[in-house]
């Protein structure tokens, strides 16, 4: 199985978050990374993680090392980058006809092309995911 992890999940995987009915999604999502063939994303997660722990840092107050360190360990996560260069083209098609962001477009994209699952907790995109038939672990409600 190929998983196709976004930021939002990644980073409660790496963040370990745990209330309530969100921890079982986190234990969830840990899952299916753990027992992924591959771990897959687009370049750009990088970049969005990156800022994810400048986030911390400037507004949970994590320290530089801290900040570097949720960084590191959501770029570990993933075992393959994808080239946006080679998704950007579809993604933007996708964005247009579904007037969604190409940010997100682009993991949709990759998981599309890789028959993979994508993990994310973004409820609208989960919700077009399901609309073009892209697999999610939670198919929206």
């Amino acid at each position: 199985m190929i998983a196709v992890l976004d930021v939002s999940a990644s980073i409660d995987v790496v963040l370990h978050k745990d209330s309530c009915k969100e921890f079982s999604e986190v234990i969830e999502f840990s899952e299916v990374i753990e027992n992924a063939d591959v771990v897959i994303a687009p370049e750009i997660y990088i970049s969005e993680i990156t800022n994810v722990a400048w986030k911390y840092h400037r507004l949970a107050n994590y320290s530089h090392k801290q900040s570097s360190d949720l960084a590191e360990t959501g770029i570990l996560i993933i075992d393959k980058y994808v080239s946006v260069a080679d998704l950007w083209k579809e993604a933007l098609h996708e964005a247009i006809l579904n007037d969604h962001s190409v940010y997100d477009l682009l993991y949709l994209v990759c998981a599309r092309r890789s028959d993979g699952i994508l993990l994310t907790r973004d409820r609208k995109l989960i919700h077009l995911c399901d609309e073009l038939h892209v697999q999610t672990l939670q198919q929206s409600d």
